[in-house]
């Protein structure tokens, strides 16, 4: 009895020094979890590619044979065996054409959006893992009075650091992104990662600032800056174009679709995985993937 109570001090003692790393460690395991269910839930919503194509394909093969009931489109199956009749959900005001287009368009727009969610689900559910593995060992750690472990999750006391500017914040948010000059002189940033392309959008550009990204392709957010407010010429909206074709999915194209609009229209989905973001309103022009504006460094 009398050794039980000092080891349940003891238990007690590590468990209390060890609380501001499971906290941290909990709770990084529910903000996983949590976009995991997200990501699942955006999967769902862009649907199977695979089906939105297959309906394309029908209803142009169908397109002089199809019959209409409202809605509905009756078509003949010809990829499945025997050719059964199936029917297709379709504006009944709408030509068939224009229907099978518009599933092309959500053929890729599913591809493409898949392929990003994917890539953040394998690395949130590797998160959600890490931290799950983080709190048993801390759990373990408590009950085996392993207080040598426990000391290394104390964090040493910080120094007191003077605020950081918003200049100074700007500035780090550079190292997320590349640095070009364009022919007419407008610095044109280019974001590397999903999350510099966030940072670059959201808290770099201004509200006036053009924005461009490949349009139905995965690729950086591309940022005009031009803090004096000043008239864009067309050539460095061109060369500004070329650089988001060239960081993009759609680099071996010959020519490539880029979506342009003021920062202002560019909005972030809630709960939407890095980079992905919808526009209010935008132009697109078509451009070579390349690059023929100058690099400013090599950041």
């Amino acid at each position: 009895m009398g050794d039980e109570q000092p080891q349940q001090a003891d238990s007690e003692a590590l468990a209390a020094l060890a609380a501001p790393a499971r906290r941290k460690a909990a709770a990084e395991l529910r903000r996983a979890r949590k976009l995991v269910d997200n990501l699942h839930s955006d999967l769902a919503k862009h649907g199977d590619p695979e089906i939105w194509k297959r309906y394309g394909d029908l209803l142009l093969a169908n397109i002089g044979t199809a019959s209409r009931d409202g809605d509905r489109i009756r078509v003949t199956d010809y990829f499945a065996d025997k050719a059964p009749q199936i029917e297709i959900p379709g504006e009944s005001r709408r030509p068939l054409n224009e229907i099978a287009e518009e599933y092309f368009r959500r053929y890729t727009k599913a591809r493409n959006g898949r392929r990003i969610i994917e890539e953040r689900l394998a690395a949130t559910e590797k998160q959600a893992a890490t931290a799950e593995a983080r709190l048993a060992r801390i759990d373990g750690a408590i009950e085996a009075l392993d207080e040598a472990f426990i000391l290394t999750l104390v964090e040493a006391p910080r120094k007191t650091q003077p605020p950081i500017s918003k200049k100074r914040k700007a500035e780090a948010a550079f190292r997320g992104a590349r640095s070009f000059i364009s022919s007419d002189g407008f610095e044109i940033l280019v974001g590397k990662k999903a999350a510099d392309n966030d940072f670059l959008t959201f808290r770099v550009a201004r509200s006036l600032e053009m924005w461009l990204h490949a349009a139905d392709y995965p690729g950086s957010h591309v940022v005009i800056r031009n803090p004096r407010k000043k008239d864009l010429p067309d050539r460095t909206l061109i060369e500004a174009a070329e650089l988001a074709a060239f960081y993009s999915d759609a680099r071996e194209q010959t020519k490539a679709a880029v979506n342009y609009t003021l920062r202002k229209f560019v909005n972030k989905p809630r709960k939407s995985a890095p980079g992905l973001v919808s526009l209010a309103s935008h132009k697109t022009i078509m451009v070579k993937p390349q690059i023929t504006a100058k690099k400013k460094d090599d950041q």
